[in-house]
Protein backbone atom coordinates (compact mmCIF):
# COMPACT_ATOMS: atom_id res chain seq x y z
CA UNK A 1 0.00 0.00 0.00
CA UNK A 2 1.12 3.14 -0.98
CA UNK A 3 2.00 5.88 2.26
CA UNK A 4 -0.36 8.61 2.21
CA UNK A 5 0.16 11.11 5.14
CA UNK A 6 -3.45 12.85 4.13
CA UNK A 7 -5.83 10.10 3.34
CA UNK A 8 -8.46 12.51 5.71
CA UNK A 9 -8.63 14.47 2.46
CA UNK A 10 -11.08 12.97 0.65
CA UNK A 11 -13.50 14.17 3.20
CA UNK A 12 -15.77 12.35 5.77
CA UNK A 13 -14.64 8.23 5.88
CA UNK A 14 -16.68 5.55 7.57
CA UNK A 15 -15.74 2.34 8.90
CA UNK A 16 -18.35 -0.90 8.95
CA UNK A 17 -18.10 -2.64 12.35
CA UNK A 18 -20.64 -5.56 12.09
CA UNK A 19 -24.16 -4.07 11.49
CA UNK A 20 -23.01 -0.63 13.06
CA UNK A 21 -21.41 1.98 10.68
CA UNK A 22 -19.35 4.78 12.54
CA UNK A 23 -18.77 8.36 10.54
CA UNK A 24 -15.52 9.59 11.29
CA UNK A 25 -15.82 13.64 11.63
CA UNK A 26 -14.78 15.57 8.93
CA UNK A 27 -11.04 17.11 9.23
CA UNK A 28 -11.11 20.48 8.96
CA UNK A 29 -9.00 22.08 6.20
CA UNK A 30 -8.06 25.75 6.08
CA UNK A 31 -6.58 28.46 8.60
CA UNK A 32 -2.99 30.04 9.15
CA UNK A 33 -0.51 30.08 12.62
CA UNK A 34 2.51 31.73 12.99
CA UNK A 35 5.08 30.76 15.41
CA UNK A 36 8.83 31.71 16.40
CA UNK A 37 11.57 29.42 16.43
CA UNK A 38 14.99 29.95 17.95
CA UNK A 39 17.07 29.01 14.81
CA UNK A 40 18.14 30.34 12.21
CA UNK A 41 15.70 31.03 8.85
CA UNK A 42 18.06 31.40 5.83
CA UNK A 43 18.19 27.88 4.90
CA UNK A 44 17.32 24.49 5.13
CA UNK A 45 19.15 21.59 4.31
CA UNK A 46 17.63 18.04 4.88
CA UNK A 47 21.22 16.65 4.02
CA UNK A 48 23.00 17.86 6.91
CA UNK A 49 23.39 16.13 9.67
CA UNK A 50 23.48 19.55 12.18
CA UNK A 51 20.64 21.41 10.72
CA UNK A 52 18.26 22.02 13.23
CA UNK A 53 15.49 23.37 11.72
CA UNK A 54 15.61 20.72 8.97
CA UNK A 55 15.08 18.81 12.39
CA UNK A 56 12.02 20.22 13.08
CA UNK A 57 10.61 21.93 9.86
CA UNK A 58 12.16 19.08 6.90
CA UNK A 59 9.21 16.76 7.28
CA UNK A 60 6.82 19.44 6.03
CA UNK A 61 8.91 20.05 3.07
CA UNK A 62 10.90 16.95 1.97
CA UNK A 63 9.91 13.47 1.31
CA UNK A 64 12.01 10.38 1.19
CA UNK A 65 11.59 7.02 -1.35
CA UNK A 66 10.20 4.97 1.44
CA UNK A 67 8.97 6.00 4.78
CA UNK A 68 7.74 4.36 8.59
CA UNK A 69 3.51 4.37 8.06
CA UNK A 70 0.99 4.85 10.93
CA UNK A 71 2.37 0.71 12.24
CA UNK A 72 6.28 1.42 12.30
CA UNK A 73 6.94 -0.30 9.62
CA UNK A 74 8.66 0.63 6.08
CA UNK A 75 6.23 1.98 2.97
CA UNK A 76 7.38 3.06 -0.56
CA UNK A 77 6.50 7.15 -0.61
CA UNK A 78 8.07 8.26 -3.47
CA UNK A 79 8.48 5.16 -4.74
CA UNK A 80 5.94 2.92 -6.57
CA UNK A 81 6.53 -0.61 -5.17
CA UNK A 82 9.06 -2.36 -2.57
CA UNK A 83 12.44 -3.10 -4.37
CA UNK A 84 11.96 -5.50 -6.99
CA UNK A 85 14.82 -8.24 -7.64
CA UNK A 86 16.51 -7.72 -11.07
CA UNK A 87 19.54 -9.83 -12.14
CA UNK A 88 22.24 -9.05 -9.42
CA UNK A 89 20.48 -5.80 -8.35
CA UNK A 90 16.84 -4.20 -7.24
CA UNK A 91 14.94 -2.07 -9.16
CA UNK A 92 13.49 0.69 -7.59
CA UNK A 93 10.61 2.58 -9.63
CA UNK A 94 9.47 5.93 -8.65
CA UNK A 95 6.04 7.01 -8.73
CA UNK A 96 4.82 8.84 -11.68
CA UNK A 97 3.95 12.16 -12.12
CA UNK A 98 5.58 13.46 -8.89
CA UNK A 99 6.48 16.92 -9.17
CA UNK A 100 8.36 19.58 -6.84
CA UNK A 101 6.67 22.51 -5.34
CA UNK A 102 7.46 24.76 -7.98
CA UNK A 103 6.00 22.19 -10.46
CA UNK A 104 8.93 20.84 -11.77
CA UNK A 105 9.09 17.44 -12.73
CA UNK A 106 10.83 14.61 -10.39
CA UNK A 107 12.62 12.34 -12.31
CA UNK A 108 14.93 9.03 -11.40
CA UNK A 109 17.94 11.30 -11.84
CA UNK A 110 16.81 14.21 -9.33
CA UNK A 111 16.79 10.80 -7.24
CA UNK A 112 20.43 9.42 -8.03
CA UNK A 113 21.36 13.13 -7.10
CA UNK A 114 19.72 13.63 -4.21
CA UNK A 115 21.22 10.24 -2.97
CA UNK A 116 24.59 11.11 -4.44
CA UNK A 117 24.47 14.43 -2.05
CA UNK A 118 22.93 12.47 0.88
CA UNK A 119 26.71 10.85 0.79
CA UNK A 120 28.71 13.84 0.45
CA UNK A 121 27.14 15.37 3.29
CA UNK A 122 25.47 13.71 6.61
CA UNK A 123 24.65 10.27 5.45
CA UNK A 124 28.04 9.05 4.05
CA UNK A 125 28.67 6.76 6.60
CA UNK A 126 25.15 5.98 6.78
CA UNK A 127 25.32 4.91 2.53
CA UNK A 128 28.27 3.06 2.87
CA UNK A 129 26.86 -0.39 2.40
CA UNK A 130 24.28 1.17 -0.30
CA UNK A 131 26.21 1.47 -3.84
CA UNK A 132 25.79 4.30 -6.33
CA UNK A 133 22.16 3.50 -8.52
CA UNK A 134 22.04 3.56 -12.49
CA UNK A 135 19.18 5.05 -14.00
CA UNK A 136 16.75 3.46 -16.01
CA UNK A 137 13.74 5.00 -17.11
CA UNK A 138 11.54 5.94 -14.40
CA UNK A 139 13.64 3.81 -11.85
CA UNK A 140 17.17 3.64 -10.32
CA UNK A 141 18.85 0.38 -10.08
CA UNK A 142 20.88 -0.69 -7.45
CA UNK A 143 23.83 -3.44 -7.50
CA UNK A 144 22.72 -4.95 -4.14
CA UNK A 145 20.16 -7.51 -3.22
CA UNK A 146 19.77 -6.88 0.34
CA UNK A 147 16.21 -5.05 -0.02
CA UNK A 148 15.45 -4.77 3.60
CA UNK A 149 18.65 -2.13 4.23
CA UNK A 150 18.15 -0.21 0.59
CA UNK A 151 14.97 0.07 2.28
CA UNK A 152 15.62 1.09 5.36
CA UNK A 153 18.71 3.47 4.49
CA UNK A 154 16.41 5.32 1.60
CA UNK A 155 14.10 6.26 4.44
CA UNK A 156 16.39 8.00 6.39
CA UNK A 157 15.47 12.19 6.50
CA UNK A 158 19.01 12.29 5.74
CA UNK A 159 18.62 10.69 2.57
CA UNK A 160 15.65 13.22 1.52
CA UNK A 161 14.20 13.69 -1.74
CA UNK A 162 15.44 17.33 -3.43
CA UNK A 163 16.05 18.25 -6.98
CA UNK A 164 18.85 18.46 -8.97
CA UNK A 165 20.77 21.72 -8.22
CA UNK A 166 18.65 22.21 -4.77
CA UNK A 167 19.43 25.29 -3.15
CA UNK A 168 19.18 25.45 0.83
CA UNK A 169 18.66 28.43 0.92
CA UNK A 170 15.63 28.16 -1.39
CA UNK A 171 14.72 24.84 -0.25
CA UNK A 172 12.34 23.09 -3.13
CA UNK A 173 10.85 19.82 -2.52
CA UNK A 174 7.90 17.19 -2.69
CA UNK A 175 6.14 17.79 1.04
CA UNK A 176 2.65 19.04 2.01
CA UNK A 177 4.59 22.82 2.02
CA UNK A 178 5.82 25.45 -0.23
CA UNK A 179 9.03 27.58 1.36
CA UNK A 180 9.17 31.15 1.00
CA UNK A 181 11.51 33.06 2.38
CA UNK A 182 10.32 36.31 3.39
CA UNK A 183 11.11 39.53 5.93
CA UNK A 184 14.04 37.25 7.83
CA UNK A 185 11.59 34.30 8.50
CA UNK A 186 9.60 31.95 5.83
CA UNK A 187 6.23 31.54 4.98
CA UNK A 188 5.31 28.12 4.41
CA UNK A 189 2.09 27.63 1.70
CA UNK A 190 -0.23 24.62 1.21
CA UNK A 191 1.80 22.46 -1.96
CA UNK A 192 -0.77 21.13 -4.12
CA UNK A 193 1.40 19.39 -5.93
CA UNK A 194 2.63 17.72 -2.66
CA UNK A 195 2.88 13.89 -3.41
CA UNK A 196 1.24 12.37 -0.42
CA UNK A 197 -1.28 14.75 -0.28
CA UNK A 198 -0.93 18.67 0.43
CA UNK A 199 -1.07 20.19 3.99
CA UNK A 200 -4.18 20.38 6.39
CA UNK A 201 -3.75 24.22 6.58
CA UNK A 202 -3.30 27.24 4.25
CA UNK A 203 0.08 28.56 5.90
CA UNK A 204 2.56 28.58 8.94
CA UNK A 205 4.15 31.74 9.48
CA UNK A 206 7.61 31.38 11.29
CA UNK A 207 9.63 33.96 12.40
CA UNK A 208 13.19 33.95 13.99
CA UNK A 209 13.13 34.50 17.85
CA UNK A 210 15.74 36.64 19.16
CA UNK A 211 16.26 34.48 22.47
CA UNK A 212 14.79 32.02 24.26
CA UNK A 213 11.86 33.88 25.89
CA UNK A 214 10.37 35.26 22.59
CA UNK A 215 8.60 32.86 21.64
CA UNK A 216 6.54 32.37 24.58
CA UNK A 217 5.91 35.56 25.29
CA UNK A 218 4.22 36.06 22.00
CA UNK A 219 2.28 33.21 22.74
CA UNK A 220 1.29 34.04 26.31
CA UNK A 221 0.27 37.45 25.13
CA UNK A 222 -1.71 36.26 21.70
CA UNK A 223 0.16 36.74 19.27
CA UNK A 224 1.78 33.44 18.23
CA UNK A 225 -0.11 30.11 18.21
CA UNK A 226 2.62 28.15 19.50
CA UNK A 227 4.82 28.48 21.84
CA UNK A 228 8.34 26.49 22.25
CA UNK A 229 9.95 25.14 25.23
CA UNK A 230 7.26 25.33 27.72
CA UNK A 231 4.55 27.20 28.55
CA UNK A 232 3.50 29.37 31.65
CA UNK A 233 6.76 32.15 31.78
CA UNK A 234 4.19 34.88 32.46
CA UNK A 235 0.97 33.35 33.03
CA UNK A 236 -0.63 30.16 31.62
CA UNK A 237 -2.78 31.28 28.40
CA UNK A 238 -6.22 30.89 28.42
CA UNK A 239 -7.07 27.57 26.84
CA UNK A 240 -3.79 26.43 25.76
CA UNK A 241 -2.54 23.10 26.20
CA UNK A 242 0.68 21.62 26.59
CA UNK A 243 2.56 19.51 23.49
CA UNK A 244 5.43 16.74 23.31
CA UNK A 245 6.08 15.34 20.13
CA UNK A 246 9.65 14.17 21.07
CA UNK A 247 13.12 14.32 20.34
CA UNK A 248 13.98 15.65 16.56
CA UNK A 249 18.00 15.88 17.54
CA UNK A 250 20.46 15.86 19.89
CA UNK A 251 22.63 19.02 21.27
CA UNK A 252 26.09 17.14 21.47
CA UNK A 253 29.58 18.83 22.86
CA UNK A 254 32.73 17.74 20.97
CA UNK A 255 36.78 17.66 22.07
CA UNK A 256 39.13 18.60 19.77
CA UNK A 257 43.11 18.82 19.96
CA UNK A 258 43.23 21.60 21.52
CA UNK A 259 41.68 19.95 25.00
CA UNK A 260 44.95 18.27 25.35
CA UNK A 261 44.54 14.96 27.31
CA UNK A 262 40.93 15.51 27.75
CA UNK A 263 40.79 14.47 23.26
CA UNK A 264 40.00 11.19 24.05
CA UNK A 265 36.66 9.00 23.98
CA UNK A 266 34.31 9.14 26.21
CA UNK A 267 36.00 12.28 27.97
CA UNK A 268 33.23 14.55 26.79
CA UNK A 269 29.86 12.37 27.64
CA UNK A 270 31.51 12.41 31.23
CA UNK A 271 31.02 15.78 31.25
CA UNK A 272 28.03 16.54 29.91
CA UNK A 273 26.89 13.74 32.33
CA UNK A 274 28.38 15.55 35.26
CA UNK A 275 26.42 18.66 34.32
CA UNK A 276 23.37 18.92 36.57
CA UNK A 277 20.39 18.66 34.83
CA UNK A 278 18.62 21.63 37.09
CA UNK A 279 21.04 24.21 35.68
CA UNK A 280 19.74 23.36 31.90
CA UNK A 281 16.10 23.04 32.55
CA UNK A 282 14.73 26.06 30.43
CA UNK A 283 16.80 24.19 27.40
CA UNK A 284 14.06 21.13 28.04
CA UNK A 285 16.40 18.33 27.14
CA UNK A 286 14.38 15.54 27.84
CA UNK A 287 14.16 13.50 30.88
CA UNK A 288 17.00 14.16 33.45
CA UNK A 289 19.87 12.14 33.53
CA UNK A 290 22.10 10.98 36.87
CA UNK A 291 24.46 12.86 38.15
CA UNK A 292 27.13 10.33 39.80
CA UNK A 293 30.43 13.14 39.84
CA UNK A 294 30.21 16.51 38.43
CA UNK A 295 32.75 16.45 36.29
CA UNK A 296 34.69 20.14 35.20
CA UNK A 297 37.68 21.11 33.05
CA UNK A 298 41.01 21.75 34.22
CA UNK A 299 43.27 23.28 31.80
CA UNK A 300 44.13 26.15 31.16
CA UNK A 301 41.45 28.82 30.11
CA UNK A 302 39.54 27.23 27.08
CA UNK A 303 36.53 28.45 24.74
CA UNK A 304 33.41 26.15 23.70
CA UNK A 305 32.58 27.38 20.24
CA UNK A 306 28.98 27.52 18.74
CA UNK A 307 27.54 28.87 15.14
CA UNK A 308 26.61 32.43 15.53
CA UNK A 309 23.41 32.46 14.24
CA UNK A 310 21.61 29.80 16.37
CA UNK A 311 19.81 31.38 18.94
CA UNK A 312 18.90 27.91 21.31
CA UNK A 313 22.51 27.10 21.00
CA UNK A 314 24.16 30.20 22.00
CA UNK A 315 22.91 30.32 25.07
CA UNK A 316 22.66 26.25 25.93
CA UNK A 317 26.66 26.91 25.37
CA UNK A 318 26.91 29.52 27.70
CA UNK A 319 24.92 27.24 30.19
CA UNK A 320 27.40 24.52 29.55
CA UNK A 321 30.53 26.60 29.61
CA UNK A 322 29.49 28.52 33.18
CA UNK A 323 29.08 24.21 34.29
CA UNK A 324 32.25 23.26 32.98
CA UNK A 325 34.56 26.31 34.90
CA UNK A 326 35.94 26.19 37.14
CA UNK A 327 38.45 28.93 38.85
CA UNK A 328 41.60 29.55 37.32
CA UNK A 329 40.37 26.73 34.27
CA UNK A 330 37.67 28.50 33.07
CA UNK A 331 35.86 27.93 29.45
CA UNK A 332 34.08 30.59 27.78
CA UNK A 333 31.63 30.12 25.04
CA UNK A 334 31.94 32.24 21.99
CA UNK A 335 29.97 32.54 18.67
CA UNK A 336 31.42 32.04 15.60
CA UNK A 337 30.34 31.95 11.86
CA UNK A 338 28.74 28.72 11.14
CA UNK A 339 31.69 28.39 8.56
CA UNK A 340 34.79 28.59 10.79
CA UNK A 341 32.55 26.47 13.34
CA UNK A 342 32.52 23.70 10.12
CA UNK A 343 36.55 24.32 9.31
CA UNK A 344 37.79 24.00 12.60
CA UNK A 345 35.85 21.08 13.70
CA UNK A 346 37.03 19.69 10.24
CA UNK A 347 40.67 20.23 11.08
CA UNK A 348 39.91 19.66 14.62
CA UNK A 349 41.38 22.54 16.31
CA UNK A 350 39.42 23.64 19.43
CA UNK A 351 38.99 22.93 22.42
CA UNK A 352 35.27 22.41 22.93
CA UNK A 353 32.24 22.67 20.51
CA UNK A 354 28.37 22.24 20.70
CA UNK A 355 26.37 21.42 17.58
CA UNK A 356 23.53 19.73 16.73
CA UNK A 357 23.41 15.73 15.47
CA UNK A 358 20.43 14.74 13.88
CA UNK A 359 19.45 10.61 14.03
CA UNK A 360 19.79 8.38 10.75
CA UNK A 361 16.64 7.21 12.01
CA UNK A 362 14.97 5.74 15.08
CA UNK A 363 16.32 2.88 16.21
CA UNK A 364 19.87 2.69 18.20
CA UNK A 365 21.76 2.02 15.01
CA UNK A 366 20.56 5.32 13.59
CA UNK A 367 21.45 7.05 16.48
CA UNK A 368 25.00 5.84 16.78
CA UNK A 369 25.47 6.32 13.24
CA UNK A 370 24.42 9.43 13.58
CA UNK A 371 26.61 10.40 17.10
CA UNK A 372 29.69 8.67 15.24
CA UNK A 373 29.60 10.67 12.03
CA UNK A 374 29.46 13.81 14.14
CA UNK A 375 32.94 12.70 15.66
CA UNK A 376 34.42 11.37 12.06
CA UNK A 377 37.46 9.30 11.14
CA UNK A 378 35.62 7.50 9.40
CA UNK A 379 33.50 5.51 12.54
CA UNK A 380 30.28 5.53 11.25
CA UNK A 381 31.75 3.86 7.96
CA UNK A 382 33.28 0.65 10.05
CA UNK A 383 29.64 0.58 12.48
CA UNK A 384 27.27 0.54 9.03
CA UNK A 385 29.16 -2.53 7.88
CA UNK A 386 29.88 -4.52 10.84
CA UNK A 387 26.75 -3.19 12.82
CA UNK A 388 26.81 -3.92 16.69
CA UNK A 389 24.09 -5.94 18.16
CA UNK A 390 21.80 -3.07 20.27
CA UNK A 391 19.03 -2.96 22.27
CA UNK A 392 17.44 -0.16 23.94
CA UNK A 393 20.69 1.66 24.64
CA UNK A 394 20.72 5.73 25.97
CA UNK A 395 22.39 7.82 23.52
CA UNK A 396 24.41 8.84 26.52
CA UNK A 397 25.89 5.14 26.25
CA UNK A 398 26.44 5.10 22.93
CA UNK A 399 29.12 7.97 22.89
CA UNK A 400 31.47 6.32 25.61
CA UNK A 401 33.59 5.17 22.50
CA UNK A 402 33.56 8.67 20.95
CA UNK A 403 34.80 12.43 21.28
CA UNK A 404 31.44 13.74 21.42
CA UNK A 405 28.94 13.78 24.48
CA UNK A 406 25.13 14.25 24.24
CA UNK A 407 24.30 17.33 26.07
CA UNK A 408 20.38 16.68 25.92
CA UNK A 409 17.53 16.30 23.34
CA UNK A 410 16.50 18.71 21.15
CA UNK A 411 12.51 18.20 21.21
CA UNK A 412 9.63 19.03 19.75
CA UNK A 413 7.60 20.67 23.03
CA UNK A 414 5.39 23.86 23.90
CA UNK A 415 2.37 24.97 24.32
CA UNK A 416 -0.02 25.21 21.55
CA UNK A 417 -3.91 27.17 20.97
CA UNK A 418 -6.50 24.79 21.93
CA UNK A 419 -8.10 24.12 18.60
CA UNK A 420 -4.80 23.39 16.87
CA UNK A 421 -3.97 19.78 16.58
CA UNK A 422 -0.19 18.63 16.14
CA UNK A 423 0.24 15.02 14.86
CA UNK A 424 3.30 13.23 15.66
CA UNK A 425 5.44 12.12 12.52
CA UNK A 426 4.89 8.67 11.26
CA UNK A 427 7.20 9.06 8.65
CA UNK A 428 10.37 10.82 10.26
CA UNK A 429 10.82 12.04 13.27
CA UNK A 430 8.84 14.89 15.88
CA UNK A 431 6.46 17.23 13.99
CA UNK A 432 4.17 16.07 11.77
CA UNK A 433 3.27 19.99 10.42
CA UNK A 434 1.58 19.14 7.17
CA UNK A 435 -1.01 17.41 9.07
CA UNK A 436 -1.81 19.75 11.73
CA UNK A 437 -5.36 20.88 11.49
CA UNK A 438 -6.40 23.84 13.02
CA UNK A 439 -10.54 23.75 13.75
CA UNK A 440 -12.72 26.04 11.99
CA UNK A 441 -14.91 28.92 13.81
CA UNK A 442 -18.67 28.24 13.92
Amino acid sequence: MRLSRRAWLAGATTLTLGSRVVAKPRVAVGGRIGFRLPWPLGSVDPHRLDDGLAAVLGDALFDTLYARDESGAFAPSLAESDPEPEGAGLRVKLRAGVRTSRARPFEARDARDAIARARTLGAKGWLADVPAPRVDGRSLVFPTKDASRLVRALASPLVAMVPSGFSPESPEGTGPFRWTARDGGAVLSRNPLAARGPAFLDEVLVQSAPDLSASLRAFETGIDDLGWLGSGMVQPRAGSRPFDLGPVAWAVLSTGRDAGSWDAPGVAQRLCDGIPPSKLVPFALGPAWTVDAQQTWSGAQAQLLVREDAVWLVELARAVAASLSRPGSEVTAKPVPPSELAARRASRTFAFALDVVRPLDRSGLGTLVGLASADGGGRATDIVLHPPKLGDVSPRTLTRTLRVGVVGEIRVKGGSIADLSLPASHAALGLDLGGATRARAR
